[in-house]
């Protein structure tokens, strides 16, 4: 059973998905609630992905839940106070479980294409901070920030170079950087974890140092 990851403080893990679509659902339980959602989905590997996200919920919290969505398309536990973020990337799915709504989690592929898209997201200041040595490695780093940032605050119109900014950090394989968002008044700074692995990058929210500001 390829539970990558499992931290408890926060709550959160990672799956490494080897299994195919019915050893995935074998870890379930309650297999009639799921079939139904399953039938929508119209590739094996977004089902595999949907199917990992539940088995690894019920990996970090001991019972299977049933995960809603908002009408904005964020999740959220139902007849739960808990909050939940969910992220997948290839091979692997990612959840995190917080108390807080400060709740953020983003999984990245560690691959180059990221390099190509930089400008998409990337300001001119995070650019001068990046060290050529981890240029990849940063780069990851700053859009998994990005993502994690655009989950927590659940507002379409966020532009990831207008309103979503990290601070300039030093790499390491694993580390906290601060990251600032301006879409609100007064802006927001939030403190974020990320680790690095062979395989994908991780980003997620802590309640320790969440929201600073």
């Amino acid at each position: 059973m390829p539970l990558f990851l499992k931290h408890t403080k926060p709550l959160f893990g990672v799956w490494k998905i080897e299994e195919n679509q019915d050893e995935l659902l074998s870890l379930l339980t309650n297999k009639e609630a799921v079939l139904p959602f399953l039938e929508h989905m119209r590739t094996e590997n977004r089902r595999k992905e949907w199917l990992a996200v539940r088995v690894l919920l019920k990996e970090l919290t001991g019972e299977e839940k049933q995960v809603g969505y908002h009408p904005d398309g964020a999740p959220f536990l139902i007849g739960s106070d808990l909050y939940i973020s969910i992220s997948h990337t290839k091979g692997y799915a990612a959840l995190l479980v917080s108390d807080r709504p400060e709740a953020g989690i983003d999984i990245e592929y560690r691959g180059t294409r990221i390099v190509k898209v930089r400008d998409r997201f990337m300001t001119p200041e995070e650019e001068a901070a990046i060290d050529p040595c981890h240029e990849v490695e940063q780069l990851l780093i700053h859009w998994c920030v990005k993502e994690t940032l655009f989950k927590i605050l659940r507002k379409k119109e966020v532009d990831f170079r207008k309103h979503l900014h990290v601070s300039p950090f030093l790499y390491n394989e694993l580390g906290s950087l601060t990251a600032c968002e301006t879409l609100s008044d007064p802006p927001v700074s939030y403190r974020l974890n990320y680790v690095t692995y062979p395989g994908f990058i991780l980003v997620f929210s802590f309640p320790s140092a969440g929201k600073v500001s």
